[in-house]
């Protein structure tokens, strides 16, 4: 997945350099007559720098954000830090796997708000207007507890899942970034 994103971002660098009548190769103007001063093949050039830039984001041009989609092989492939994570790791480490030419990324938030839907998860209005997630009667038999953190001073609950609840996550995957779909 590395590798793919480098020559992506390589790939991006070229086609700037041409749009912008360079030769990629030696930084040199391109000649006047070369066939890439055309306007035609300089939007050429943009729209598919902007696509391969769409590609990085998660993102399929012309159509705004990919449905997420997740193979078993990647599944497979994901590694979880050992101990209590939080939902935006989960995430990441999903991320991490799954292959973005194909499949938008999955967020913290948008688990959380499914969670949340599935009466897994709570809600709670601060003092200050501002919402936070957190554990009900129904998290623990899925795996959700709290670790007490701290953040410039202010201590909070953070919602953490352990190993059973890394692994409902991972099985209804699927069903969490369908309901994401539904919304759109």
């Amino acid at each position: 997945m590395h590798a793919d994103k480098e020559k992506i971002a390589n790939a991006i660098k070229i086609l700037n350099k041409m749009a912008n009548g360079l030769n990629p190769v030696s930084g040199e103007k391109l000649d006047e007559n070369c066939f890439l001063h055309d306007p035609r093949m300089i939007r050429c050039l943009f729209f598919v720098q902007n696509v391969l830039n769409q590609v990085v984001k998660g993102e399929a041009a012309g159509r705004g954000k990919m449905e997420f989609s997740i193979t078993a092989e990647e599944k497979d492939r994901i590694e979880f830090p050992d101990g209590l994570i939080g939902v935006n790791a989960f995430a990441r480490c999903v991320n991490n796997v799954i292959d973005l030419s194909r499949s938008r990324k999955i967020t913290g938030m948008e688990i959380n708000k499914q969670l949340k839907q599935m009466g897994i998860l709570s809600e709670e209005l601060l003092e200050d207007g501002k919402k936070r997630t957190k554990i009900n009667e129904n998290s623990h038999q899925y795996g959700i507890e709290t670790m007490r953190k701290n953040y410039n001073g202010v201590e909070y609950d953070m919602v953490c899942f352990n190993d059973a609840g890394k692994q409902f996550l991972l099985d209804h995957l699927e069903e969490i970034a369908a309901a994401k779909a539904k919304e759109t």
